[in-house]
């Protein structure tokens, strides 16, 4: 009876050894598997690299970990299924308190170049000069900063489009101009309105006039706020490479290219590991310094990229998109206005307006242009220092408003240019510092107040109270 249990054990031992061991060469297999598979996971840009061999050195190395003795086989498997349980956790925990700080809120698009992902939420902290809070703000499922839409005809409806100006990624809700102009509005008509943040952060009035042909139709807002920061919005149009003018001026689609580096970009930000993407983050944080533009040297460099802007686009007729959210100070048109460069950009930008008048037009929304003016040029103490009049005898603040108050003009559109309104306050309290251009809370503010007074007082903005359509669902989120 005892010789028998004891071959019965001894069976039963060599059984869970040979379990144990084929458990090693499955995980160690599905290691070595997953590295020859190149997923961008945890092996990052395409290609056999460090990493997955990496990888595979490991899954290897558990499968020849089967040829152990049963007992240190046995202590290996644990340790390798219990390693890859708690990764497993800490990846679905890292997605759900880091990714709002790691992860991009944005994706391609083959017709935007790129745009939100709808229903994300992101966090970001402000620098140690501008605060250093902590703040956050949710896309919601329509691709909107904001709550969720309201039904249409529910309220009077605005809508706003802009960049990052109007999203605002770096102040609080109820600190954005958009809602603190949807405040100031609804205070002064005795009513809720809804106003819709439609800004995008990066975004060019190219980008704009598109988004708006998609949306105004199922939007239907009693009104549409374009805004255009005059400091970096001209140079936008180059690097997007949407359109181009025509040899008669005319404005004309562009086939353009998201360079494939800039693609790869987006794709890793949202398939590569969250905590692998966390921690390469943090470590370029500290280790990066941030860039400055500073004196006589930014204003040579930004001439210079302004140059290579346009040579790119329109003497090498090159419609690789290379940048999708690096902004420069629109240097040629505020400095050097008669420059070839200026003057294409300038007939550019007017051909793009031209664009979004006819856009909401068509779509039989009142349209007004909001322009907003770079620091440097309503202030004499920004933190470039003051511009070299002996080196640029043609600079004017007002260069880069002017030539779109210009073209609102003759396109027969209302609008409320900020330039004279923040010059003559001290400007330097209604922008961020430290190489921030933004406007801080209290621009947003003054310039929400006297955009509402502007709009009650020219009676662009309908007083009664909506008459609910029936109105077409927006598109379903993609």
């Amino acid at each position: 009876m005892g010789s028998g249990a004891a071959l019965g054990d001894d069976s039963r031992a060599r059984a869970g050894a040979r379990v144990l061991r084929a458990l090693l060469v499955a995980i160690g297999a599905s290691i070595a598997a997953y590295a020859v598979s190149d997923h961008p996971f945890y092996g990052g840009e395409p290609g056999f690299g460090p990493v997955q061999t990496l990888i595979a050195v490991v899954g290897v190395g558990l499968a020849l970990c089967a040829l152990l003795p049963a007992r240190i086989a046995g202590a290996v498997a644990l340790a390798a299924a219990t390693s890859l349980a708690m990764l497993a956790i800490l990846e679905v925990a890292g997605e759900r308190l880091l990714a709002p700080r790691h992860r991009s809120i944005y994706q391609t698009d083959d017709r935007l170049i790129f745009k939100f992902i709808p229903a994300r939420a992101s966090v970001m902290t402000r620098s140690a000069e501008n605060g250093g809070e902590t703040v956050a703000h949710r896309i919601n499922s329509a691709g909107f900063r904001g709550p969720e839409l309201r039904a249409a005809g529910e309220m009077t409806r605005l809508v706003v489009y802009g960049d990052s100006f109007i999203h605002a990624f770096y102040s609080r809700d109820e600190e954005t101009f958009v809602v603190r102009l949807g405040a100031a509005l609804g205070e002064r008509l005795g009513r809720p309105v809804e106003a819709v943040n439609a800004g995008v952060s990066s975004y060019g009035p190219d980008q704009i006039a598109l988004k708006m042909e998609g949306e105004l139709p199922w939007l239907q807002p009693a009104l549409v706020v374009v805004a255009i920061f005059a400091g970096n919005d001209y140079g936008d149009l180059l690097r997007n490479k949407i359109f181009r003018l025509s040899a008669d001026g005319e404005l004309v689609a562009n086939p353009w290219k998201l360079e494939p580096r800039m693609r790869l970009w987006f794709e890793l930000n949202q398939k590569e590991s969250i905590l692998v993407r966390s921690l390469r983050n943090t470590l370029g944080t500290r280790r990066g310094a941030r860039d400055r533009y500073e004196g006589t040297t930014a204003l040579d460099s930004l001439l210079a990229e302004a140059e290579r802007e346009y040579r790119s686009l329109v003497v090498d007729r090159d419609d690789v998109v290379t940048n999708t959210h690096v902004d420069y100070y629109s240097a040629d048109v505020s400095l050097t206005p008669s420059a070839e460069s200026a003057r294409y950009k300038v007939a550019f930008m007017g051909a793009v307006m031209r664009r979004i008048r006819d856009v909401a037009v068509r779509s039989g929304v009142p349209l007004v242009f909001l322009f907003i003016p770079h620091p440097l040029d309503v202030t004499d103490e920004y933190e470039w220092g003051p511009i070299d009049r002996r080196r640029f005898p043609d600079y004017d603040g007002r260069n880069q408003t002017a030539f779109l108050e210009s073209h609102a003009r003759s396109l027969g559109v209302p609008f409320l240019s900020l330039y004279d309104l923040f010059r003559a306050r001290d400007a330097r309290s209604l922008y961020l510092r430290g190489g921030d251009d933004h406007w801080n809370a209290a621009g947003q503010r003054l310039a929400a107040e006297v955009l509402a007074a502007h709009l009650l007082a020219s009676g662009l903005l309908p007083t009664g109270r909506p008459v609910a359509p029936a109105p077409p669902r927006a598109p379903a989120a993609r």
